[in-house]
C-alpha cells in the first residue's frame, strides 16, 4: 500500500460524509440511542481522538523498531472532551481538520516504512481486524485499521455510508460489527 493511496483513501472518505455531517439538525447531532451509547457528536469526537492518537503512532512508528503503542480510555476521553455539550458545527469542523491533518501526514509518510514487517506489535489487542499474536503485520494495516474503524464509526451516524473503496476493504471485514 502506497502512503499517498492511503491519503486519498481517507480524503475520499471525508469529501463523502461532509456534506452529509453539515446536513445533520444540532438535535440529531444530539440524539443518543440510549443513556449508555454515544450520539453523533460523541461518535465524532471519539474520531477526533482516534485521529489525535493514531497521528501519534504513525510518527512514532517512524522513530522506534516495533509497533507497539499505549491505548487511551476512549469513553473517558470522550466525557472529558465534553463533545456533548458542544456546538455540533465545531465538532463537525474539528473533526473533519483533524481527519485532513492526518490525511496530510499519511501522504508523506515513507513507503518502505509503511510496508516494513514485523512481528513486534500488539495488533491482536489493539486492532479493529485483529491478526494473530507473532504475524507480521506493517504500518500500513494499523493504517487500514484506522480507515476501516473510521468507517465502522461513520456506519452509526449513517447506516448506508458506503466504504468499497477504500483501503484495505473486503467483504468478509465489511460485515463486521462491534457490540
Amino acid at each position: 500500500m502506497t502512503p499517498t493511496l492511503l491519503s486519498v483513501n481517507l480524503r475520499g472518505i471525508l469529501r463523502t460524509v461532509a456534506p452529509l455531517l453539515r446536513q445533520l439538525t444540532e438535535a440529531e447531532l444530539s440524539r443518543k440511542a440510549s443513556p449508555e451509547k454515544w450520539s453523533a457528536k460523541e461518535v465524532l469526537g471519539h474520531l477526533i481522538d482516534s485521529a489525535y492518537n493514531n497521528h501519534r503512532r504513525f510518527l512514532r512508528a517512524l522513530d522506534q523498531e516495533d509497533l507497539i503503542f499505549t491505548g487511551y480510555d476512549q469513553k473517558a476521553w470522550v466525557m472529558l472532551n465534553g463533545y456533548q455539550e458542544r456546538e455540533g458545527s465545531e465538532v463537525i469542523d474539528t473533526f473533519l481538520l483533524v481527519q485532513q491533518h492526518l490525511a496530510a501526514l499519511l501522504s508523506r509518510l515513507p513507503a518502505e516504512r509503511v510496508n516494513a514487517l514485523t512481528t513486534r506489535h500488539k495488533f491482536h489487542r489493539m486492532a479493529m481486524r485483529k491478526v494473530a499474536k507473532n504475524t507480521p503485520s506493517s504500518l500500513g494495516f494499523l493504517i487500514e485499521d484506522y480507515l476501516f474503524h473510521l468507517v465502522h464509526h461513520l456506519r452509526q451516524i449513517f447506516p448506508d455510508f458506503q466504504s468499497t473503496w477504500y483501503a484495505g476493504y473486503q467483504e468478509s471485514a465489511d460485515k463486521f460489527r462491534l457490540s
